[in-house]
């Protein structure tokens, strides 16, 4: 366990607060999608829109494995390692860009998922699309704690 300072666990604990709400605005407006398409009927299927259920999985595929590798990369030493010279709150910034962007790629699955529910007015693939949404925030969106203490540690000794 490294030692971190008491300035610097003041500054993880407001970047983590602040990530979390944001994860969690995320979530919020996944399940308001999950709601919002239960209660709307979409007036028709768009004609040509069966071509879309061979297209959306794979595009789902690839936006959750860029979520899952932005994430890995992210947290690399290589790309922390250069914000780790620039000081602890740097890493901070990158943790809290990481947490943003990736909760915007899982959020664009949801997206994707009521297009295609009112696309082809088949709510099964929606609601699919939405928990894939869901599951996706809480692994490569939501912060980790553990993750950032060891981060700004990491920074602060590069600095020291």
């Amino acid at each position: 366990m490294q030692y971190i300072s008491v300035e610097h666990q003041k500054a993880i604990s407001e970047r983590y607060k602040l990530a979390s709400i944001i994860v969690i605005a995320f979530c919020v407006t996944v399940v308001a999608f999950i709601i919002i398409a239960r209660f709307i009927e979409p007036p028709e299927i768009v004609p040509g829109s069966e071509r879309l259920i061979a297209i959306v999985p794979i595009v789902v595929i690839v936006m959750t494995m860029a979520a899952i590798i932005l994430r890995r990369a992210w947290m690399s030493a290589v790309v922390l390692g250069v914000a780790a010279r620039k000081g602890v709150n740097a890493v901070l910034n990158r943790l809290v860009q990481m947490t943003v962007v990736c909760a915007a790629l899982s959020e664009m699955v949801a997206i994707v998922g009521l297009m295609f529910y009112i696309l082809t007015a088949n709510y099964r693939y929606g609601l699919i699309l939405n928990l894939v949404s869901l599951m996706l925030l809480f692994y490569t969106a939501f912060p980790r704690r553990g993750e950032w203490e060891r981060a700004v540690g990491a920074a602060a000794n590069a600095r020291a």
